[in-house]
């Protein structure tokens, strides 16, 4: 049981991460696939698994040889002095999906509650920089937890739609044609900025004792990150086209199911979700800082995890109620795609692979240490 856990909560980590950030409104699903229409939105997706895989694997089995945990360490070994250009991206990106996180909890809490969108994305940003205060092993307990509840609720929500518009669904799926070449370029725009997550996240890594352990584990990753977006994707492409200009998508699903229990479910999951992206992608920033006063023989202080997540999401609640979710994720998540394209996963994908495979490159703890820090 503990191998198997070591092997698939990292791939359940990132997911909980990723799938808050636009991927459980649906918004990012519908923007980044089913524009393309859902014959070629479902191989698109698979693509993109596929991509997940292949990072995973890579990235974990770097991490792992050069005890490298924190995104600052991890970017320096395969991009050594450039590391820095994925900082800037890292926080600008971070910042973008705490705005997008923010603007989309802020319209469901105001319409469970009834209160301002405003009032509503600051009570969000004081539960996440909450957690974010109690470190690692808590975070990956919670959003590891909460990844199996979203598969339970997603699921049901996925079953439903098929029984109830089972015909819709697959007229949908017969109304537009399958178009490869659109199928690659969005698979690659999805994967681009979302793939960046590795870095961040790449203290899932910690405990592989070998190889094989990290391969496998990476090799799961694909899979579990997105076999619920494909479920999902499937729900959605039921009321394909008019799901198309909707904010929160899944909105209009839930409307059409009237299933209210479902609808509350799918509410309260959603806003965990947005939960655990927002302290996931803070939680990796705090660690590279961290890791730098470890540099300088001190401790980072307790207080300075959420008074940065704090800083951090006052700007983001700002984005969000000036531009909305929408205008976010059309412009800036593209955008930031082609960056992380060229300063991640060209140099992991090539100098990462040739340090893995260098032979007799097996650096211990103590000299990966300096290989990464210098």
């Amino acid at each position: 049981m503990a191998r198997l856990l070591r092997y698939v909560i990292p791939g359940l980590v990132i997911q909980a991460v990723l799938v808050g950030g636009g991927y459980s409104t649906g918004r990012e699903l519908v923007e980044f696939f089913l524009l393309s229409g859902p014959a070629t939105a479902l191989p698109a997706m698979a693509l993109t698994a596929a991509y997940f895989s292949l990072g995973s694997m890579i990235s974990f089995e770097l991490a792992r040889q050069y005890r490298a945990f924190d995104y600052r360490s991890f970017c320096r070994v395969y991009s050594g002095r450039f590391w820095v250009l994925f900082e800037w991206g890292y926080i600008a990106i971070l910042i973008l999906v705490l705005s997008v996180v923010s603007s989309a909890a802020g319209k469901l809490l105001s319409e469970m509650t009834g209160t301002g969108e405003f009032i509503d994305s600051i009570i969000f940003m004081a539960g996440v920089a909450l957690i974010v205060f109690f470190g690692s092993n808590l975070i990956e307990r919670i959003i590891s937890i909460w990844s199996v509840i979203f598969y339970i609720v997603y699921g049901s929500l996925f079953l439903l739609v098929v029984h109830k518009f089972g015909p819709q669904l697959h007229a949908a799926l017969q109304s537009t044609r399958l178009d490869y070449g659109r199928a690659l370029s969005d698979s690659i725009s999805y994967a681009g900025y979302n793939i960046a997550i590795l870095p961040v996240l790449i203290f899932v890594a910690r405990n592989f004792a070998s190889r094989r352990e990290a391969l496998i584990s990476g090799a799961l990753a694909g899979p579990l990150i997105l076999l619920p977006g494909f479920a999902f994707l499937l729900a959605l492409s039921a009321f394909y086209p008019k799901i198309l200009d909707a904010p929160l998508p899944v909105t209009v699903v839930l409307a059409n199911l009237g299933n209210p229990v479902l609808t509350v479910l799918v509410r309260i999951v959603v806003l965990g979700a947005f939960l655990k992206t927002g302290v996931g992608l803070l939680h990796g920033l705090n660690e590279r800082f961290a890791g730098s006063f470890t540099e300088r023989g001190k401790v980072m202080p307790r207080g300075a995890r959420p008074a940065i997540a704090i800083a951090l999401m006052i700007i983001a609640v700002y984005l969000a109620t000036s531009l909305g979710i929408v205008e976010l994720i059309g412009r800036g998540y593209r955008y930031s795609s082609y960056f992380f394209l060229a300063v991640f996963v060209l140099p992991v994908a090539t100098r990462g692979v040739w340090l893995i495979l260098r032979p007799g490159m097996r650096p211990a703890a103590p000299d990966a240490r300096a290989i990464v820090q210098d």
